[in-house]
């Protein structure tokens, strides 16, 4: 008898620690948080919103609030996963709006993201290459009309945009990488179709300009007139083909590099400093498909590091509405011919 009220004592007292310790951490379920309503959104881990067919966009659902909710994702209506991260991908050209939604006995929510895939302009789709190596990169140029009515919205048809390849070696030392402005001399030695003019100082070299011949029979000749700034003149010039060596001229301290004006037929340009500028875009990727995956360049060419499958492109902006700078518009590139 003495036995077992010691052993009923015994387990008094453990239940009794037990239980105290138990409240001390909160009460066994104190910390489980209370179910809400969800609220949820998508994330693009791919950071892309336009893809190649085939290609996939990462996306994650995030519940706002981590209350418990089950997930479901939906192409166009129809359901295709229940994991937090789905991997949309497409055979098919097309738009497609992709929709997760998130519910519990409490409620139900969703976001969206509108995906498309499209068959557009590729690195494997240049056919105007230069160097040797595995890395390869783009250099795009965005070039208007000379009579273009309106230069921050030009319409499709003012538009000759072109693209050329450039391939080099990874270098073992980073110091040793091509820049941005390797990449733009190495093409205009190579092509004598493209122009352009440059200009030194302190930092490097400044991209002023970019000419193409049109119509193939490289040539080219542009004009400008005097042009006052700052209280300096700056004397206008005549450049012809003579003038630019391997495909470059370097401006002089007192040329005017504005106001060019085209002497050929079915040529072009795009340049100047003071009143407008070739303006430097930078992607990345097999494909760049939609202007907004550009981004703004605030490098010199020289100081811009390229990257395997990376994408140097310029437009034509005007310099006193630099919060409208001109995009790229990657629906209009098309591969540089070689004549």
């Amino acid at each position: 008898m003495k036995k077992n009220l010691l052993y009923a004592l015994a387990i008094l007292i453990f239940t009794g620690m037990w239980s105290s310790c138990s409240d001390d951490n909160g009460g066994g379920g104190g910390d489980d948080k209370p179910l809400t309503p969800p609220e949820v959104s998508v994330q693009n881990l791919s950071l892309k919103s336009a893809i190649l067919p085939e290609r996939k966009v990462r996306l994650r659902a995030n519940i706002i609030n981590t209350t418990e909710a089950a997930l479901q994702w939906f192409v166009d209506g129809k359901e295709m996963s229940k994991d937090t991260i789905y991997e949309f991908s497409s055979a098919k050209e097309g738009a497609f709006k992709v929709k997760v939604t998130a519910s519990n006995v409490l409620g139900e929510a969703s976001d969206s993201v509108n995906i498309t895939v499209m068959d557009g302009f590729k690195i494997s789709d240049v056919t105007n290459w230069t160097g040797e190596g595995e890395c390869r990169s783009v250099l795009a140029i965005q070039w208007v009309s000379q009579d273009v009515k309106d230069l921050l919205h030009p319409e499709d048809g003012e538009i000759f945009f072109r693209a050329w390849g450039y391939k080099w070696k990874k270098p073992e030392k980073r110091e040793d990488t091509p820049t941005g402005f390797d990449l733009i001399k190495a093409i205009a030695k190579k092509d004598p179709r493209l122009f352009v003019i440059v200009s030194s100082d302190a930092l490097g070299f400044t991209i002023k300009g970019f000419g193409y011949d049109g119509n193939g029979d490289r040539k080219i000749k542009i004009k400008s007139e005097d042009f006052e700034y700052g209280g300096k003149t700056y004397q206008g010039i005549t450049l012809t083909e003579k003038d630019f060596k391997e495909g470059i001229y370097v401006q002089g301290e007192d040329d005017n590099i504005d106001d060019f004006k085209l002497l050929t037929e079915d040529d072009y340009w795009i340049g100047g400093w003071h009143v407008a500028y070739a303006s430097y875009w930078l992607g990345y990727g097999e494909a760049v498909l939609e202007s907004e995956e550009y981004e703004y360049s605030n490098f010199y060419a020289n100081n811009r590091e390229l990257e395997d499958e990376s994408w140097d492109a310029w437009t034509f902006s005007p310099i006193n509405d630099a919060e409208q700078n001109i995009l790229p518009l990657p629906r209009l590139l098309e591969t540089a011919t070689i004549k």
